[in-house]
């Protein structure tokens, strides 16, 4: 199945952001306390609904799903880094 541009633009961003919101979902909630801690929890649940969604929508797309799982975990990858260098930056001063 052939994608156009703007569909695997969609099933990326549905990828990406699913699986970056559930990796930061679980850290929050993993090392939150109180409503930070709830809003872990919600942000893991958005995650696998978009997770869900990505599921439905890109079936029988093994060429998208390759490549989304690639820049998916590349995007996260990134953010994880992003917020360590400004977790790093906010201790320094």
């Amino acid at each position: 199945m052939e994608a156009s541009g703007i569909e695997l633009l969609g099933y990326v961003f549905l990828f990406a952001f699913g699986l970056c919101s559930l990796g930061m979902g679980i850290v929050t909630a993993k090392y939150g306390s109180g409503v930070s801690r709830t809003i872990g929890i919600i942000t893991a649940v958005v995650g696998i609904v978009f997770l869900v969604i990505f599921a439905v929508v890109a079936d029988g797309a093994g060429e998208v799903l390759k490549f989304s799982i690639v820049t998916g975990f590349g995007a996260g990858i990134g953010a994880v880094l992003g917020l360590g260098l400004f977790l790093l930056s906010i201790m320094k001063s």
